[in-house]
């Protein structure tokens, strides 16, 4: 999208926690980060970032768009923050936007931020912001601790298939395809804990 829009160019491309800190420097003047990383979340790039170049643009792309994961990045620096799978229009809109001022933020994410001010100001304090339901969460602790999916249906009394059905719940979701896969990316999100 970067190389096909007019006036955008790519400074560098990186896959991990460590070579995008190798990227950040003079010329760069927006940063399009995921959260979830290999070697860590992208929420730590984007506070080194911020405090080693002040002025740079920060736009977090990401499949994660909970209440959690929108706050931390935006209180971290992040100026704009749009959730996977929006058009390239959108995309490039959002970082002529940024270079103008702008916040760009996808609606539902602009929905989670008014959700947690309002949480914040309640008596009551907030309430968790998941994607996952709460048996979906069971379901993938029990995967991530290696139980098959009879071993996670008996211990839940469902069914296998349902215990499938919750699987394909979460890997949409996720936007994953793997097992481990979700694992990483539910933990890299805060979701999930795991204990020795």
């Amino acid at each position: 999208m970067v190389t096909r829009a007019d006036g955008l160019e790519i400074a560098g491309v990186a896959d991990t926690l460590a070579s995008g800190r190798a990227l950040i420097g003079p010329g760069v003047d927006v940063l399009l980060i995921d959260l979830a990383l290999p070697d860590g979340n992208g929420v730590e790039l984007i506070r080194e970032t911020r405090e080693r170049v002040p002025n740079i643009k920060i736009i977090v792309v990401s499949i994660f768009g909970d209440a959690r994961s929108v706050v931390r990045a935006i209180e971290a620096g992040a100026d704009g923050y749009l959730l996977k799978g929006a058009g390239e229009q959108q995309a490039e809109e959002a970082i002529r936007s940024v270079l103008g001022g702008g916040a760009p933020i996808s609606p539902a994410v602009a929905s989670h931020i008014l959700t947690r001010m309002r949480e914040r100001m309640s008596p009551n304090g907030p309430s968790p912001d998941v994607p996952l339901t709460e048996k979906e969460t069971a379901v993938l602790i029990d995967l991530a601790k290696g139980f098959r999916y009879k071993e996670v249906a008996r211990l839940h009394g469902i069914s296998p298939h349902t215990v499938a059905d919750h699987v394909k719940s979460i890997y949409r979701k996720l936007a994953v395809n793997s097992r481990s896969e979700a694992v990483f990316e539910a933990v890299q999100a805060g979701l999930i804990k795991l204990k020795d």
